[in-house]
């Protein structure tokens, strides 16, 4: 598959209920916007076909206060379910709408991931039984873009299992992203406040 024909598509995953946090994660302010807002437009400036963004608890209020430019948004009323039932929901919707060769799948809360790192996962993508997924020293898992082979697992996913099991399930075609900075989420209100302090 020549690079040209590569047709990736990106998930953001941003159903969640931030219960640790105690209010949307996803409307937290960085670089001027909106954490949401801002991996959206990391995506936007990289060679991803069409962003996707499943939200669920919050879904009117971050509609209303995000920009979410250039991406489809669509609502998961079964949020409480976990985050594998949301992926499984937005794969099942994106597999109406159009076909891909990948899907990256990224979070909400990780804004230390950038551009230039989605775009050198995307270059390590070459093939639809392809998997490449970030080892952030911590774990191996999303982001990661898995190919259109993987498809049919995606969708059957459910409860709180998300990607990591497939990825886990399939590492003979795993290619590694190293990238530290995917380590770096926002679950509780001190993780935020840590991460300002040390950004600014």
């Amino acid at each position: 598959m020549s690079e040209k024909s590569k047709n990736i598509v990106a998930l953001i995953l941003a159903a969640g209920e931030s219960k640790r946090l105690g209010k949307p994660k996803q409307l937290l302010k960085y670089n001027n916007t909106t954490l949401l807002d801002h991996i959206n437009e990391q995506l936007k400036n990289t060679r991803i076909d069409k962003t996707f963004i499943v939200l669920g608890a919050y879904s009117q209020e971050i509609m209303k206060k995000c920009e979410l430019t250039n991406a489809d948004i669509f609502e998961f009323k079964g949020w409480k379910e976990g985050m594998g039932s949301s992926l499984a929901f937005a794969c099942n919707r994106i597999k109406e709408i159009t076909n891909f060769d990948g899907i990256l799948i990224t979070l909400s809360d990780l804004p230390l991931v950038n551009q230039k790192d989605y775009q050198n996962m995307m270059d390590l993508f070459s093939c639809s039984d392809d998997i490449v997924a970030t080892d952030s020293g911590n774990s191996v898992g999303v982001p990661a873009i898995l190919g259109s082979h993987y498809l049919n697992e995606l969708i059957l996913l459910n409860g709180i299992k998300g990607a990591k099991s497939i990825i886990n399930k399939n590492r003979r075609n795993l290619k590694i992203y190293k990238n530290r900075n995917a380590g770096i989420d926002i679950d509780t209100a001190r993780d935020y406040d840590d991460f300002i302090e040390i950004k600014s």
